[in-house]
């Protein structure tokens, strides 16, 4: 298979791996962290109500009590906005989704590479094909994705905790068994050249 080719079919794995594990991870995690927010704002909100008011006034007075209604219902109002603004249902879902098109994709071009009957010619024509749809896949999702540092791009604004750190070197090591694969089923075409 000519080399250039294969290099194109290799990037265009792993770029769409990338995008796909990317993708997943900060969908999900969305998810779960707008469930916990929503958790917490109920119970904020259960907690301005008027049953813990008596308590406050006993204990400090109507001072007091005003005191802990307005921090209460700033805290409550600041999570309710976080919630809307960053963690919302359409955004989880949106990412899920280019998860799922990245993967597609990924699979798409892994089938080009092990195709046993297939030309060069045959497997540049889809490589234009499967860029084309990478390139409205980005379109379409890469506002879900951010630079952080040296041309890096994650899906998450935030900065990554300890926790991130094991789902980046996960990515990571799927990019890593992704080219492997690509390339053991590029030795493979070449120990049995049937179609180049």
């Amino acid at each position: 298979m000519n080399r250039d080719l294969v290099r194109e079919l290799e990037r265009l794995t792993v770029n769409a791996a990338r995008r796909r594990e990317d993708l997943q991870v900060t969908g999900l995690r969305k998810a779960k962290q707008r469930k916990l927010l929503t958790i917490v704002a109920g119970i904020l909100a259960l907690t301005s109500a008027g049953t813990i008011t008596t308590v406050i006034a006993n204990v400090f007075g109507s001072t007091g009590v005003q005191l802990a209604a307005a921090l209460t219902a700033a805290v409550s109002g600041t999570v309710s906005l976080l919630i809307t603004a960053y963690y919302s249902d359409d955004t989880a879902f949106n990412m899920l989704l280019g998860s799922t098109k990245y993967l597609v994709l990924r699979e798409n071009v892994y089938r080009l590479v092990i195709h046993p009957e297939m030309t060069d010619a045959d497997r540049f024509k889809w490589l234009g094909e499967f860029q084309a749809e990478y390139a409205r896949l980005d379109e379409s999702y890469s506002r879900y994705f951010s630079i952080v540092g040296e041309g890096h791009y994650r899906s998450n604004v935030l900065p990554v905790r300890r926790a991130d750190q094991a789902i980046a070197e996960s990515v990571d090591a799927a990019e890593m068994q992704e080219r492997d694969n690509l390339h053991r089923e590029l030795e493979k075409s070449r120990a049995h050249p049937h179609a180049s």
